[in-house]
């Protein structure tokens, strides 16, 4: 099996990425707003700040790659 076949294997295995349900909530809320899936960092932050969703930036802010993974993934709250 290629390298790259290996990759892309192991990103499909994992699933939706799972945040706490409030994190999911607010960026819920900032998707709806936007009315659009929010592709970009910056304009959800920027979004997320002007919407008062604080912990929605905070978990951003240290989850930069798991975002990009969850928009292709999906997104599941933690239990």
């Amino acid at each position: 099996m290629s390298v790259v076949a290996q990759g892309i294997r192991g990103v499909k295995e994992q699933g939706p990425v799972r945040i706490p349900k409030d994190v999911l909530d607010e960026l819920e809320a900032v998707r709806q707003y936007a009315r659009a899936g929010v592709l970009d960092i910056p304009t959800l932050r920027y979004v997320a700040m002007e919407r008062d969703k604080p912990a929605l930036v905070v978990w951003i802010d240290g989850h930069a790659s798991e975002y990009g993974r969850g928009l292709l993934d999906g997104f599941q709250a933690e239990d």
